[in-house]
């Protein structure tokens, strides 16, 4: 029995399913099976991967479409339900494994937990999807648990030659991770809500656009060590909420809008700028340690934002960042 795709995507859209569908003017009725290969493919990289995968009981010429669709989406549901990796492990692997090495261009994962047995899982997925020629991956993993643990990644493949987007929340990287030399194509880096372990640099000549929130900065051994940000084409900058010390911003000539707020969780705190009648204080500001830049200068922000058309700087009344670099 045939069915009408249609009728499909009206029972993955409810709320929705109701609306009538108005016949072309000619009389005929239009048919979704018409449409090219390669614009169903992009189409079905719209949708969930399990409703994807459904498509394959539509009609035998839909039987194998799935397997080339341009996106490959997991968790990403209508409602806020997010199931863990664990639930989801068998099935991703079977997806991937049925796909082989199609083009992806969109690979969308999001989950609500993990565990340990299932870090070696999404790192391997992480590979296929760049051996899959990904331009864009998407990885969020929301934990119920307080503080929700980090997902540990292995370092970024060096095939990763097509990656324009790449979007983490939740996990931990590894210094070497955040060197992305070799992906020419990269201008947009999304990292939130995870931790940069023992980093000492994040490195792009092509990025151009960098948001940072909530995340902690894990600085190697060396008390008063800080991550380097060298990325000279960046054109928007947005760094809030970040834990541990405040990046040394490399120049960037081509800089248009950035915005950087400096919270209570920073460690760049000053005890005299809360209470002048404070006798001792051993932060960096107050000159009783070593030079807080870059070994060159004492400039930590302002050597980067300096080209910045639009620019909004915000911080906690504690922290000497931007009173240091005004001296």
């Amino acid at each position: 029995m045939r069915v009408d795709a249609r009728h499909l995507l009206d029972r993955m859209h409810p709320g929705e399913s109701s609306r009538k569908v108005v016949p072309p003017a000619n009389g005929s009725v239009c048919n979704i099976d018409a449409l090219p290969e390669g614009i169903l493919e992009h189409i079905l990289g719209f949708l969930p991967a399990p409703e994807a995968v459904r498509t394959s009981v539509l009609a035998r010429s839909w039987r194998d479409l799935w397997k080339s669709a341009t996106g490959l989406r997991i968790g990403c549901r209508g409602d806020d339900s997010l199931k863990s990796v664990k639930e989801l492990r068998e099935f991703v692997d079977h997806v991937l494994l049925r796909r082989g090495d199609a083009p992806l261009d969109t690979c969308d994962f999001r989950f609500g937990e993990f565990q340990q047995e299932d870090v070696p899982h999404v790192n391997q997925w992480l590979r296929h999807a760049i051996v899959c020629k990904v331009r864009v991956f998407i990885l969020s993993i929301i934990s119920d648990e307080s503080p929700s643990p980090w997902l540990e990644l292995d370092d970024l493949p060096h095939a990763s030659q097509q990656l324009t987007r790449l979007e983490l929340s939740f996990v931990q990287v590894r210094n070497s991770f955040l060197n992305f030399t070799s992906c020419p194509l990269l201008e947009h880096l999304v990292l939130e809500y995870s931790e940069l372990w023992l980093a000492t640099k994040i490195s792009s000549k092509y990025l151009k656009h960098l948001f940072i929130v909530s995340c902690r900065i894990e600085a190697p051994a060396s008390e008063h060590s800080r991550i380097h940000i060298y990325a000279p084409n960046l054109v928007s900058l947005y760094i809030d909420d970040l834990e541990g010390r405040t990046p040394i911003l490399d120049s960037m000539p081509s800089l248009i809008k950035a915005f950087v707020r400096i919270t209570p969780d920073c460690e760049d705190a000053c005890d005299k700028l809360l209470d002048p009648n404070c006798s001792q204080c051993e932060c960096q500001y107050c000159g009783t340690s070593v030079n807080v830049g870059d070994g060159n200068n004492s400039h930590v922000l302002l050597k980067g934002l300096s080209e910045a058309k639009d620019l909004d700087l915000e911080s906690a009344h504690d922290m000497f960042i931007f009173k240091m670099d005004l001296k």
